[in-house]
């Protein structure tokens, strides 16, 4: 039953309302107990009689309480619910279905998906019914779904997670309707992304609507107009520029940034984009010179954390400089038959091209060599004189390559700079002086660099130069042949370059393969080897002087969580056939991330260049009931009620005492009692009206200085995101209950601060989670942190990125650690070191030789120890104590320390050892014990007994 945003989940309870007149009228009939005075001088009327009695009534005011009191009550147990997500979510009377999508889109306002479902999972718990909670996006294939009391299901939803692939719906529904099988009158409630993925959401949605109660009615909750999760694919665009198109599927206005990130976290550039309402689709591009844009590995919509929002580039997407060098004047020839046109436009979308005006072909070898080309393609060349075949040559040693296309010059003799000798004259395959005919080509070998691709039976060859078979050596790789065994592409090492050779010209003089798309598929793999200077090409590795090529199956090395992290893959990913990797589409067993080797990986993205998103909103059946993400979430009254209605018993107590001892003659019995049913009404109509806030209106008249100081209270930093700010608070919560039970530290709750507006001396400890997007301090918020730590305070910064940290030459770094840098731009942070041997943090409570969170791996780092100038170690700042006002990690220390209110983990830990949580316990256990006591354990008394534990 529901009365505008009030529901009530038992209404039958509310009957019981109608016993307050019967209540009344026996509180009017039965008279307070009278008080008694001892009076010895009364014992002369003993035995007198009086011949009148007048019965004492019930004062109003008290009958008015005692009312109340019983209204509340009986309220209470209606179990009253404000802003229930419009009280008609749960249908049937059966087990409830809640069906939860967490592909890749739901990483998007996954917080508001989540606080949906528990809202749901109190309704069920509130009218006991069983619930059986269903990802479509399990973790695994071997998923099985049963009936849970609503107490069991919540542990089920928090072990969910988003994962980085698309919801597998069709396979929820079997699992659905096998459990339902023989259960009669099931509700369903589906939160979904509101993406209609593969057009499965029709099936699906009419699908649930056969399976639930009341007619096929079921609900589904439908993120709102501006609230659908964003995809990122990125493509080159004209002239070197990198594009990047963001797709939704729809929406009203809005726009954002593009952040394009380095292998090592660094921030290169940054693009803008905005989408009108009735756009799906935008663009931003990021204009960089070259050599910059070459070393974006990573671009990612800010504020998005889903894999759809985040782009891996890989060797495939770096732009080359190619050099075009042909042995025919391009104002002679005919464009459609001049040597290079077809090799342009070929590579236009792949490279940045430089083409000399040159017609000398010495200079223009010299100008493309002097304009840092990686590749350099010559075609019909045949003799270089000494001097440019020499500075050639040592260019090709640098890491270049060289590609050479047949030609009649090159069919009359070459020089050195050849992968195979050739043959003097060339071979016509067909015309009418020749017994063959023109020749296919054969399909592509494994070790090929053209593996994967399909050779086209219309390509045909009519004349090619002939590599010589006497003079061929195992150094030489054939990438190409004819049907009939003879090489067309052939190719070889020469110091850290390669050398390439197309038998054929790079024209159709020759054949018809510049005109198909296969010519197109070969010159862009090839330019890929190019890279001066040594560095790995996509693909292949060159090593040991020869080419190896990738091998046919690749396997995953770092793959993205449904956040958008890079991390191990999981154990359920299986290699993907080489072959194969350009159709494959990110899956449980295909997450999105790297593939192949680390020198030369492969990358694997969500939003490939096929992906289309379609809103869910136009499939669903019209039946379904449509639930919006409310910003608000539903509220119990039934505690608020019960306390106001048991404040109410106690005032009536009171008032009971002070008419019995008399205490209310000073100022009149009706007065004084009076003053309590007043002060009794007003207190619990504030706190039944709003919840909460006689509590806050307490908590803010408390004074600060007394309840911060009363007990050792920690602190955290309100971030802005609700989401972090949730989990450093149950972090905090988390370790104060482990401190209280291990240790004779028992700390109060932990305390939200503003580090701009609150007073920060009262704590300790401070806890900051850093944002990836986190700003300079102004420059008076910096003062006041800088005072904080030199007088003794401890800060906390805890970039919480080790999961997709990038290895560099210092170790891991993440964008956490950039953000970091721009938040303590401005304080003046001591030297700091990674916690040494021996340091007293490795012994304050537990011993300790690591320091891990939710991620293990990443270094603690604290302040420096400085050398004294009588050769003994002290530290920089607090010397007294030798207590480093620093800490900074990595590792997310809240989210393994956040526990629900039955002491379980809400979030998992990764890689996920079991002793990883209790060695995060004891991390957090060794900082406080660390901050409060200071060097004690470094005191030289401790030292024989410390030896001896270190021994057993």
């Amino acid at each position: 039953m529901s009365i505008g945003p009030l529901a009530f989940l038992s209404p039958w309870l509310l009957t019981a309302l109608v016993a307050l007149p019967l209540i009344w009228w026996l509180l009017r009939a039965v008279p307070p107990r009278p008080r008694r005075i001892a009076f010895p001088p009364t014992r002369i009327l003993v035995g007198l009689e009086s011949k009148e009695q007048t019965p004492v009534k019930t004062p109003w005011w008290l009958t008015l309480i005692r009312l109340l009191a019983a209204g509340l009550i009986i309220l209470a147990l209606a179990n009253p619910v404000l802003n229930p997500d419009r009280g008609q979510t749960l249908k049937g009377g059966g087990p409830l279905v809640l069906v939860v999508d967490n592909g890749w889109a739901s990483a998007h306002s996954w917080a508001q998906r989540i606080r949906a479902s528990e809202s749901v999972l109190a309704q069920a718990a509130a009218v006991g019914r069983p619930v059986i909670v269903v990802p479509t996006a399990p973790p695994t294939r071997s998923v099985t779904l049963r009936l849970e009391a609503p107490a069991k299901a919540r542990t089920s939803l928090a072990a969910l997670l988003p994962q980085p692939f698309a919801p597998r719906r069709a396979e929820a529904l079997k699992r659905i309707t096998e459990v339902l099988r023989g259960q009669k009158d099931a509700g369903i409630v589906w939160v979904s992304d509101g993406i209609d993925h593969d057009l499965e959401g029709k099936a699906f949605a009419e699908g649930l609507a056969a399976l639930a109660a009341a007619g096929g009615r079921y609900s589904v909750y439908l993120p709102g107009a501006d609230d659908h999760a964003l995809a990122l694919r990125a493509e080159p665009g004209t002239r070197g520029k990198l594009e990047a198109t963001i797709i939704r599927a729809e929406g009203g206005t809005r726009e954002g940034l593009v952040h394009a990130y380095s292998a090592r976290g660094q921030r290169l550039a940054e693009s803008r984009f905005k989408l009108a309402p009735s756009e799906t689709a935008a663009k931003a591009t990021f204009e960089m010179p070259l050599e910059i844009r070459n070393q974006v590995a990573r671009l990612e919509i800010a504020g998005e954390r889903s894999a759809g929002a985040v782009h891996l580039l890989d060797e495939r997407s770096r732009w080359p400089r190619v050099g075009l060098i042909g042995g025919t004047s391009r104002e002679q020839a005919q464009p459609l038959l001049a040597p290079l046109y077809y090799i342009e436009r070929a590579l236009t979308p792949f490279a940045e091209l430089l083409v000399p005006n040159e017609a000398n072909v010495v200079n223009a070898l010299g100008l493309a060599i002097r304009q840092n080309a990686s590749v350099i393609v010559m075609a019909d060349i045949g003799t270089l004189v000494d001097e440019p075949r020499k500075q050639l040559e040592e260019w090709v040693k640098k890491g270049g390559v060289l590609v050479r296309f047949a030609g009649p010059r090159l069919e009359k003799g070459s020089d050195e700079l050849m992968p195979v000798p050739l043959r003097l004259g060339g071979r016509t395959l067909g015309g009418a002086l020749s017994w063959s005919t023109p020749q296919p080509l054969a399909p592509f070998d494994e070790q090929s660099l053209f593996a994967g691709l399909t050779a086209p039976a219309d390509v045909l060859i009519n004349r090619q130069v002939l590599a010589d078979p006497a003079q061929l050596g195992p150094e030489t790789k054939i990438w190409a042949r004819l049907k009939d065994g003879t090489p067309l592409v052939t190719a070889a090492r020469n110091g850290e370059g390669t050398l390439v050779l197309f038998h054929v010209t790079a024209n159709s003089d020759w054949s018809n393969l510049p005109l198909s798309g296969l010519f197109v598929e070969m010159l862009q793999r090839i330019i890929t080897l190019g890279r001066v200077g040594g560095a790995a090409e996509q693909g292949t590795t060159q090593t040991g002087g020869e080419i190896k090529i990738a091998a046919s199956v690749l396997s995953p090395f770092q793959s993205l969580d449904g956040f958008g992290i890079l991390k191990a893959p999981p154990a359920t990913a299986q290699a993907i056939a080489l072959a194969k990797l350009a159709e494959t589409r990110p899956s449980l067993e295909h997450p999105p991330g790297y593939w192949g080797s680390p020198a030369a990986p492969r990358a694997l993205n969500i939003a490939g260049p096929k992906l289309t998103l379609r809103s869910l909103a136009g499939t669903l059946p019209g039946g379904a009931e449509r639930l919006a993400y409310e910003s608000e979430r539903a509220m119990p009254l039934k505690p608020s009620l019960l306390m106001a209605g048991l404040a109410l018993v106690f005032a009536d107590v009171i008032a009971i005492i002070l008419l019995q001892l008399g205490s209310a003659r000073m100022l009149g019995a009706r007065r004084a009692a009076s003053a309590i049913a007043g002060l009794a009404l007003l207190g619990i109509g504030a706190g039944a009206l709003t919840p909460g806030a006689a509590h806050a209106q307490a908590k803010a008249e408390d004074p600060l200085a007394m309840r911060a100081t009363a007990k050792a209270t920690f602190a955290y930093v309100l971030t802005g995101d609700q989401e972090t700010d949730r989990i450093s608070r149950l972090g905090l919560e988390g370790l104060r209950r482990v401190l209280t039970a291990r240790t004779a530290v028992e700390p109060a709750e932990a305390v939200a601060v503003n580090v701009a507006t609150s007073e920060l001396a009262f704590y300790p400890i401070l806890y900051w989670p850093v944002l990836f997007n986190a700003e300079p301090l102004p420059e008076a918020v910096a003062a006041k942190i800088d005072a904080y730590m030199k007088q003794g305070g401890m800060i906390i910064f805890d970039t919480r990125d080790q999961g997709q940290a990038l290895p560099t030459a210092r170790g891991m770094r993440g964008p956490g650690a950039t953000a970091l840098q721009r938040l303590l731009s401005r304080l003046d942070i001591p030297r700091l070191e990674q916690v040494p041997e021996g340091h007293v943090l490795t012994k304050s409570f537990y011993l300790l030789r690591s320091f891990p969170g939710r991620y293990e791996g990443g270094p603690l780092w604290v302040e420096a120890e400085l050398e004294t100038g009588d050769g003994r170690s002290g530290r920089q700042a607090r010397k007294s104590d030798g207590v480093s006002s620093i800490l900074i990690t990595s590792n997310d220390l809240a989210a393994a320390w956040a526990l629900d209110e039955t002491n379980r983990p809400l979030l998992p830990v990764s890689p996920g050892s079991p002793r990883q949580r209790e060695m995060a316990f004891r991390v957090g256990v060794n900082i406080v014990m660390y901050a409060l006591t200071g060097n004690y354990k470094a005191d030289q008394v401790h030292v024989p007994a410390l030896l001896q534990r270190l021994g057993q």
